[in-house]
């Protein structure tokens, strides 16, 4: 059975997380009804970050104002699986950590923090696309759909493929400068509504002369 029946019922997704490792900022939306799961199942290994007694051995996923995640998305967090590419063994090799009640040493683990995975503001990613450990999104960018991203993407930049990589830039560096300095999504709604008709254009001066007029 599907979680969401309709588009609007999907659209908030601070109202419907649980998780305290998932900081969410105001109207960013998952439409998650196509494949008929919640936001939080699109986060992986949260259970086991769960676990961890200290805040700051947490790996978080922070999302910014007014992105668009598609329906599939997924969020790999940190290292909870154990495996280190680095040891001999790739198996975490957890299950014989009991068999130590006598030895005074401790066993070392292979869980290794990632760093938080940040998602900017209007950030738009595509239907099924994977974001591993420890990225940064910047403002503005857009992931295609199936990508696979593994770097630090810039802001207003779209990213795809397996693994992804820059395709082009929205604007140009300065207009991408003057947007960086705007900040629309730190607008009152009354003033996003007066503008309506020029932030669905691509007329970025006209947006700044606005920008300039209020500062």
């Amino acid at each position: 059975m599907t979680l969401f029946k309709s588009y609007r019922e999907s659209i908030i997704i601070k109202d419907h997380i649980k998780a305290k490792h998932i900081i969410v900022g105001d109207y960013s939306y998952y439409s998650g009804y196509y494949h008929g799961i919640s936001f939080e199942d699109c986060v992986l290994y949260l259970d086991a970050a769960d676990d961890q007694t200290d805040a700051n051995k947490i790996d978080r996923l922070i999302i910014g104002k007014f992105c668009s995640i598609a329906t599939g998305v997924k969020f790999m967090m940190g290292g909870t699986q154990g495996h280190n590419y680095e040891w001999i063994a790739n198996y975490p090799l957890d299950f014989l950590d009991d068999d130590f009640d006598s030895d005074t040493s401790v066993e070392p683990k292979g869980y290794k923090l990632k760093g938080d995975t940040v998602i900017g503001n209007d950030v738009w990613i595509g239907a099924e696309a994977m974001m591993m450990p420890g990225v940064e999104i910047k403002d503005g960018a857009i992931i295609g759909t199936r990508s696979l991203v593994t770097k630090n993407v810039g802001a207003y930049e779209i990213w795809g493929g397996n693994p992804a990589r820059l395709i082009k830039k929205r604007f140009n560096d300065d207009e991408i400068e003057k947007l960086l300095k705007i900040k629309w999504w730190d607008w009152e709604l009354e003033k996003l509504k007066r503008h309506l008709t020029l932030m669905r254009s691509c007329d970025v001066n006209a947006l700044w002369q606005v920008h300039q007029e209020s500062v």
